[in-house]
């Protein structure tokens, strides 16, 4: 499995696994789940946390760090700020995880912010987390 793939398989599981949501991959989600996913925000269910990766630091070694933007939204503003409290406390400065083969040696929360009301007067913000990982590539140094 590709690194990024395993990245965010994995950490959509960590937080499926601390029933912070549900992840399906393809799947269905319920008008009254959190869902779990990447790439494009569906418009349903109202609560999400969506993930998006994007490189921090590539250098000529197999160190790397992988930003992981965690997009969320909720309709009650309370709910939102306490839905980003629970994935905070299950990811920020967790250290030695291990999602198939990609190692992460520590993962914390860079940043967060409030991005106002989509659409529909759903309240979203975004939180990046970072993970230092080891990213072996043919072309890099160990």
């Amino acid at each position: 499995m590709a690194h990024t793939r395993a990245l965010l398989e994995g950490l959509a599981g960590l937080l499926a696994d601390a029933g912070l949501g549900a992840y399906r991959p393809g799947g269905v989600y319920a008008a009254d789940e959190t869902a779990l996913g990447f790439g494009a925000m569906p418009d349903t269910p109202d609560r999400v946390i969506w993930l998006n990766p994007y490189p921090v630091t590539d250098t000529d070694l197999t160190d790397a760090v992988t930003g992981v933007q965690f997009r969320m939204r909720a309709a009650d503003p309370m709910a939102l700020l306490d839905l980003a409290d629970a994935v905070f406390a299950e990811l920020h400065n967790r250290q030695a995880l291990t999602f198939g083969a990609v190692r992460v040696a520590l993962l914390w929360r860079q940043s967060q912010a409030l991005l106002g009301q989509d659409a529909t007067g759903r309240e979203e913000l975004t939180a990046n987390y970072y993970a230092r990982t080891v990213r072996p590539a043919p072309y890099l140094n160990d």
